[in-house]
């Protein structure tokens, strides 16, 4: 098996980075409780390029790129050392085309246990230039799938929960090894891009005002105006395509909390709507884009 491309000195190499691992025991244990691990970014980036053979992808065992408090993973939270994405739909140039719109950031794309030459399934794996906040994490991450997305690469939406587990680098055969690519660029610029997400909120929330206000609410008809704003929230959310959804219930989320609508109120409004669509599988995946949503208007989002 060739070893992955590994370029020293690695830039940040010596970036102590805070993760959570489970072994392939504490994978299976319900409930599930990882280890913390702080590690060295060129240790942890040649872990995560160097793949082990095994006959399944859980042989040896999971990670999350946050340090989960008390390494609890259920509804576990803490702060993000990376920025993750898997990509399952693409063609026989997948792996070459998000290395290539990557080139100029520090991370790595990898091949994961499915793949194949036909369809090179791969994780794309990034280091931000700080940690990022739980609050944060949401706007961060779907800025980065967008982002993706506008470059042609179809990220699963499936991996926007911080506490999300990725299986370790494992190939079921040496010889199907198709090979890591390193990133050697720079750090993801965590503030830059959060600022261009939250320009991004403003700018849909400025035009949808532009096409729905004409004057400003007065104060007898503001139930009138939130009532009318959480409904046509919910029917975003209800009208949004599959791999939209969860920006679509952050985005709506976020704008009903600048009208100062209590976090209660849209949940009562936009919880059940996702749902519905999604499924019931996603609701907890919803209650926390809400809830984060509202946390990240409060904390001056806005």
């Amino acid at each position: 098996m060739k070893p992955s491309p590994f370029p020293l000195p690695l830039s940040n190499g010596d970036r102590r980075l805070s993760v959570t691992f489970l072994t392939p025991t504490r994978f299976t244990t319900k409930p599930q409780i990882g280890l913390p691990i702080v590690q060295e970014w060129q240790s942890l980036l040649r872990w995560l390029t160097w793949p082990s053979v095994a006959q399944t992808k859980q042989a040896h065992g999971a990670w999350c790129p946050a340090a989960l408090e008390e390494g609890a993973v259920r509804g576990g939270r803490g702060a993000v050392s990376l920025l993750v994405a898997d990509v399952d739909e693409c063609g026989p140039t997948g792996i070459e085309h998000s290395a290539r719109i990557l080139a100029r950031y520090a991370g790595a794309v990898i091949p994961t246990f499915n793949a194949t030459p036909e369809k090179p399934k791969h994780r794309i794996v990034l280091l931000p230039d700080r940690a990022i906040t739980p609050e944060e994490f949401p706007l961060a991450w779907s800025k980065m799938a967008s982002t993706l997305e506008d470059g042609g690469v179809v990220v699963d939406r499936g991996c926007k929960n911080l506490n999300r587990l990725y299986f370790a680098c494992v190939t079921p055969r040496s010889e199907a090894w198709m090979g890591a690519r390193v990133l050697a660029g720079d750090a993801l610029p965590v503030d830059a891009v959060l600022e261009v997400a939250r320009h991004d909120i403003r700018a849909d929330q400025a035009a949808r005002r532009s096409r729905t206000a004409s004057r400003p609410v007065r104060p007898s008809h503001r139930d009138g105006y939130i009532a009318g704003a959480l409904a046509r929230a919910r029917e975003t959310v209800l009208s949004a395509s599959e791999g939209g959804r969860h920006d679509a219930l952050l985005k709506e989320a976020f704008s009903l909390a600048r009208l100062d609508v209590t976090e209660r109120h849209i949940v009562d409004a936009l919880l059940d709507a996702f749902v519905s669509v999604a499924g019931e599988r996603r609701r907890r995946e919803a209650e926390r884009a809400i809830h984060d949503a509202v946390h990240a208007r409060q904390g001056g989002a806005g």
